[in-house]
């Protein structure tokens, strides 16, 4: 077995070389050494790194932040920070931002390097598990979901940390991003898998109807009750009940739900008899629930009861390095379903496919994809098959659906700022310098919307400063320009 890799990093270089001392005593470990922690990303990104050994008390940037930002990008990678201050505020907020634990200096030999083998441990195992994982069906793919985004593979982590409890999970998304295959893959990649799985949609029934499907009713109970039903909690006795668009709900169903979570009995209409129930809750909504709790539309009590997990799945357009994957997944399953042969996607078609806004996310690119497999003439979907995908209409849609999002202080969102030749992006040419052409003048127009404030710029576009200088100077943007 190969040596495990270390990094260590400290911006003063006499602590640098005395923890890599003590580090290589053991002989177990290949170091290496990062005194400026801009560069610590970019590092990972290049070398195999296998754990980092990081100083908490950095200047450059806190080393709260840095544990943050490596976490968020190599989630899996361990992160042991260490100090020589009693500076209980700043360890606290680093192993609330992702250290995996703490060491204090001056650093002992034999607890350092228990400390390490420890992290080390936890981290073959989980590569263990997602070897197993892979042979089964591939690291890219969870029950029917599909991404090998970072956005899609904590989606993925968080289904398999709480698969194997029965925590009721709120899943939070916008419609038509899989909110539904996020319920289906917490059960049946738990142990209730062979139990049933019972969706209700709250929103597609009034309330009168809503009551009696839920909890179900006793024969002459009122006027059509002709005969006596099981209601859906019934119905997933031992299993799982998925209830979406939960903001939906009346206030006096969300108080018959209420006493369901507590109590876990439901009780029919038109009955006095409490029917014990075994069901693990799983809720959905694409509604701000926190807001309609403010504005008295939603109870407190119940919203705590559904938010002990939270899931956020990702829209489409914050993940579109997932779309040629999903694309490929379409083109075989809706190919398989209506008989077709084996479909390709053109560079220009694809390019096309990337710069739309996807409003109805990865539902609506299903059914482009659908539709362009109907519509191509032969087995290759190029850019005359996708001409429906008007670039006109997008940047409307992104202009209504991100300015407000997207806008902090007053400030013009960037894709308020576009050039108005953006349109010339999607003239044919290779896909690479199309992509990145559109990430410069992305990034250029969030430079420009913060008036040249690199923080306010990596907020608006959601990345840390340190990507945001990284992809600057790949792509040749000048950062220091007061013109921008």
């Amino acid at each position: 077995m190969a040596e495990p890799t270390l990094l260590i990093v400290d911006e003063e270089y006499s602590a640098l070389e005395t923890v890599t001392r003590t580090i290589e005593a053991e002989g177990k470990y290949r170091v290496l050494t990062e005194s400026d922690p801009a560069k610590v990303i970019s590092r990972l990104e290049t070398e195999a790194i296998d754990l980092v050994l990081c100083d908490v008390n950095l200047t450059k940037v806190s080393g709260a932040q840095l544990v943050e930002s490596i976490r968020n990008r190599h989630y899996r990678l361990p992160v042991v920070i260490y100090s020589d201050r009693d500076n209980s505020a700043q360890i606290i907020d680093a192993m609330e931002r992702g250290a995996t634990n703490y060491l204090k200096q001056p650093l002992e030999p034999r607890q350092l390097a228990k400390t390490m083998e420890a992290a080390l441990s936890n981290i073959r195992l989980a590569g263990e598990v997602e070897k197993l994982k892979r042979r089964l069906g591939g690291d890219h793919k969870l029950g029917g979901l599909v991404g090998r985004s970072a956005a899609m593979h904590r989606v993925f982590d968080a289904i398999r940390e709480v698969c194997t409890v029965d925590s009721t999970v709120l899943i939070r998304a916008e419609t038509g991003t899989g909110k539904e295959l996020v319920a289906r893959a917490l059960h049946f990649e738990g142990p209730r898998s062979d139990q049933p799985f019972v969706k209700v949609n709250c929103a597609a029934l009034p309330e009168t109807l809503l009551e009696s499907e839920l909890f179900g009713h006793e024969k002459g109970s009122f006027t059509d009750a002709k005969q006596t039903r099981i209601g859906k909690f019934e119905q997933a006795n031992g299993g799982t009940i998925f209830l979406d668009e939960i903001g939906e709900l009346s206030m006096s169903i969300q108080v018959k739900l209420l006493n369901v979570l507590q109590d876990r009995e439901v009780e029919k209409i038109g009955s006095n008899r409490r029917i014990p129930i075994d069901v693990r809750v799983i809720t959905a909504t694409n509604r701000d629930l926190e807001r309609m709790v403010q504005e008295g539309r939603f109870r407190l009590d119940l919203y705590y009861r559904l938010n002990v997990v939270p899931i956020t799945v990702p829209p489409l357009r914050e993940r579109r390095e997932d779309i040629p994957l999903l694309c490929s997944h379409f083109l075989e399953k809706i190919g398989g379903r209506l008989h077709k042969e084996k479909y390709t996607i053109t560079d220009e078609a694809m390019a096309m496919l990337l710069g739309h806004h996807w409003p109805g996310n990865v539902r609506e690119l299903e059914n482009v994809i659908e539709r362009a497999i109907l519509a191509a003439p032969t087995t290759t979907i190029n850019e005359e098959v996708m001409s429906f995908l008007t670039r006109g209409a997008q940047i409307q849609t992104e202009f209504q659906m991100n300015s407000q999002a997207m806008n902090t202080g007053g400030m013009l969102s960037p894709t308020n700022m576009v050039d108005n030749d953006t349109a010339t992006l999607m003239s044919p040419g290779p896909l690479k310098a199309a992509v990145k052409e559109f990430e410069r003048r992305f990034i250029e127009s969030a430079l420009r919307a913060s008036g040249g404030h690199v923080i306010r710029a990596s907020r608006l576009l959601k990345i840390d400063r340190t990507t945001l200088w990284k992809k600057a100077r790949d792509l040749g943007i000048n950062m220091h320009n007061d013109g921008m």
